[in-house]
């Protein structure tokens, strides 16, 4: 946790500092590193970051002698050989944390793709798949994610019950803290509001989804059987389809593609994606259904680009965000009311300089964010006042390279006043 001195000392840096272009110097938190020692051994890489109700910070480290480790708030608390004798190897970046030192990820299990949480597997192929007749399999199982309960929720393959091991379907999961798994929603099943459309057999159920840390809400982004690639694809909330390809966005276009999708306590969501509208303006983030902001457009001096790399809401209705921009590559930014995407700030973009020890001058420069579209989310917003992300660090010189969690506070309401006491000496503490 964070001091309440350096608290006020980032957020008068992300709110007093001007996004005017690259280059500017931005302070906040180092949370975990490249080149970090963790049980004796070396962090080579580091996952995307995920929250849990608290603030708290998990994310899955690669270690340099090939293990896997969970960070979990300040420290690791778990590490893959700690499986033994059985054998846990790899895992997705994408997991997940509960209130009360919970996980999920998704390694090996003695050479078969599981998910496993703070009490060993949860699951592996070739399991029997929940919910399903005996012979029907878990063939994979993928994209784990958590809720503040330490409920584990992720996508399974299933084979077609007769013993093979090809993926015939895909469903999504729930793992329940007293032990037992439910199949939660998949192929074959209605979509609700669509006319009759039903979620595709095959790869129906895709791997954008989110549920809510209540676990009151889920949105997901669904394949149908409308049996046209031009008008399959839905968002769905809690089963019922609030857009779907092909249909009208109300801003002269249609929806075409969807991708980034998450949704708070209260049930408000975001999306992006694509529509059919001109190439300058196709891509868009949505605000319970309706579109907020479009490429081309300027936010906080920035041109917004052509895609969208990563979108959390949390549950003070405010959103973070990451757009390639065309001044900066990327930026991160932060809009205080989902309502009104438009008046979204800068907190960070590539090419800036990070200030880990708060003394006023750059100490690494921002050289990419690496929320990954393919494996997300890359962004898991919550109520603590800091956007946690994934980025490069570069130094000055370009002679060290290095991957690390970082933490950037957001401005509040308040900030304004807060910049007039910016002459108060203040400390923080460092990182260990």
């Amino acid at each position: 946790m964070k001091t309440n001195a350096y608290a006020l000392i980032a957020l008068i840096s992300a709110a007093g500092i001007a996004h005017a272009g690259p280059s500017n110097t931005v302070s906040g938190d180092i949370v975990v590193q490249e080149g970090d020692i963790i049980d004796g051994s070396a962090v080579s890489s580091v996952g995307s970051p995920f929250t849990n109700g608290n603030g708290d910070v998990g994310a899955v480290l690669n270690l340099d002698d090939g293990r896997r480790a969970i960070w979990y708030g300040s420290g690791v608390i778990f590490t893959s050989d700690m499986a033994l004798p059985d054998t846990v190897t790899g895992g997705e970046s994408t997991m997940g944390i509960g209130n009360n030192g919970e996980f999920i990820y998704s390694p090996s299990f003695n050479g078969n793709d599981s998910v496993w949480g703070q009490n060993g597997l949860i699951l592996a192929e070739p399991d029997q798949a929940p919910g399903y007749a005996p012979g029907f399999d878990i063939t994979f199982n993928s994209r784990p994610q958590m809720i503040d309960d330490g409920s584990g929720f992720w996508i399974g393959g299933i084979n077609d019950g007769a013993g093979g091991t090809s993926t015939v379907e895909r469903a999504m999961f729930r793992s329940n803290p007293n032990g037992t798994i439910d199949r939660v929603i998949g192929a074959g099943d209605a979509i609700g509001n669509s006319g009759g459309l039903s979620i595709n057999i095959g790869s129906g159920v895709d791997f954008d989804y989110h549920v809510s840390g209540n676990g009151a809400n889920m949105i997901n982004v669904f394949t149908s059987d409308s049996g046209s690639t031009t008008n399959d694809g839905v968002v769905a909330v809690n089963g019922d389809m609030v857009a779907r390809e092909s249909l009208a966005t109300g801003q002269g276009d249609n929806w075409d593609n969807f991708d980034h999708v998450s949704i708070n306590n209260s049930g408000n969501f975001v999306f992006s994606g694509d529509t059919d509208g001109a190439s300058s303006s196709d891509e868009f983030i949505a605000f319970n259904g309706d579109i907020a902001l479009r490429e081309g457009s300027m936010i906080d001096g920035l041109t917004l680009g052509s895609s969208v790399d990563a979108l959390s809401i949390n549950n003070l209705d405010q959103a973070a965000f990451i757009w390639d921009t065309a001044e900066a590559t990327e930026t991160l930014f932060f809009a205080n009311n989902a309502m009104d995407f438009s008046s979204a700030i800068a907190l960070l973009s590539v090419g800036d300089q990070f200030d880990m020890d708060n003394d006023g001058v750059g100490d690494w420069l921002i050289d990419d964010f690496n929320a990954s579209s393919a494996i997300g989310p890359g962004l898991d917003f919550a109520e603590d006042g800091f956007v946690h992300v994934e980025v490069d660090l570069e130094s000055f010189d370009g002679s060290t390279n290095i991957e690390a969690i970082i933490s950037v506070a957001v401005p509040s309401p308040g900030a304004g006043a807060i910049l007039a006491f910016a002459g108060l000496a203040a400390t923080r503490r460092r990182r260990v």
